[in-house]
């Protein structure tokens, strides 16, 4: 029968932070209990499928598409296109994906679904030379490029060096999903199939939480004004800090002014700066 004593190192155990908690020193063989219930990863990755189960319908994005059409998504319509594009590179075991593109919504929805991928994304400058590119793809040891359509051959140089690495194409236009003759769309499509034929455990089969906060999620690059590009690691921890610094220092929690009768108060984000500036890990993660 328990005394009081091992009862109460029992309910003591319930308040260890984790495993690596030394078990009270009276506490009887087999009477401790750790868990991480109050423990929680920092990653801005999860914002998007949170942002998604809150409000699922509220407006994302509003963007212009290079074949001049406007494109509105809502968070759920984001949310499941970046579940889309992660499933596509855990059936293809891609780790770190280079990112050639101008400011798109395939560019903002990839940053999502290569951190929920467990990969890392690497985005650079396209205004930089051909020689350039090259070397920061090739240092960063990318196994696959998802490049808009306008800077194909930008990759000239890195693809006549690395033919094996596979190109996501991105057009940028309105023709969403269903647009399969647009490959990132078609990318996005075919992850959507295999988590289906995986068992559809969406959001929860990937990960949104990072099991490692210190963990690299991005390499951001110079543009080599002094010497060759610099990477420099991004980790989850520190952006999702960078970003919620971000929300507060700029407001976007209030309630936004708007003209009588409307009734949407929403703060809006314009994106001004090239989204491969730091990836983007200070606003569009927020």
């Amino acid at each position: 029968m328990a005394t009081s004593k091992s009862r109460l190192n029992q309910l003591v155990s319930h308040f260890l932070t984790s495993s690596s908690t030394p078990t009270p020193p009276e506490a009887p063989t087999g009477s401790s209990f750790t868990h991480r219930h109050n423990f929680h990863t920092l990653s801005p990755t999860n914002f998007l499928p949170r942002a998604a189960a809150i409000e699922p319908d509220a407006p994302a994005i509003y963007h212009v598409t290079a074949n001049n059409k406007i494109l509105r998504r809502t968070y759920q319509e984001v949310a499941d296109r970046a579940r889309g594009f992660a499933y596509y590179l855990r059936k293809h075991n891609y780790q770190r994906v280079g990112i050639l593109c101008p400011n798109t919504p395939a560019f903002l929805e990839s940053i999502f679904g290569i951190a929920a991928a467990g990969a890392v994304s690497v985005g650079a400058n396209y205004r930089l030379k051909k020689d350039d590119i090259k070397y920061i793809f090739n240092h960063a040891e990318v196994d696959v490029l998802l490049v808009d359509k306008e800077f194909v051959e930008l990759l000239s140089s890195f693809r006549e060096a690395y033919p094996n690495v596979p190109l996501i194409v991105d057009a940028d236009t309105n023709a969403g999903e269903g647009g399969l003759s647009d490959p990132f769309n078609a990318a996005v499509a075919e992850g959507l199939e295999f988590d289906r034929e995986s068992g559809g455990n969406g959001w929860a089969g990937l990960q949104a939480q990072a099991p490692d906060e210190e963990a690299v999620m991005a390499l951001a690059y110079t543009s080599g004004t002094t010497a060759r590009p610099k990477g420099v690691e991004y980790t989850h921890r520190g952006a999702y800090l960078a970003a919620m610094g971000n929300v507060v220092e700029s407001g976007l929690n209030m309630e936004c002014n708007v003209n009588e009768g409307e009734e949407d108060r929403r703060c809006r984000y314009l994106w001004t700066l090239p989204m491969f500036h730091a990836v983007g890990m200070y606003s569009d993660l927020a």
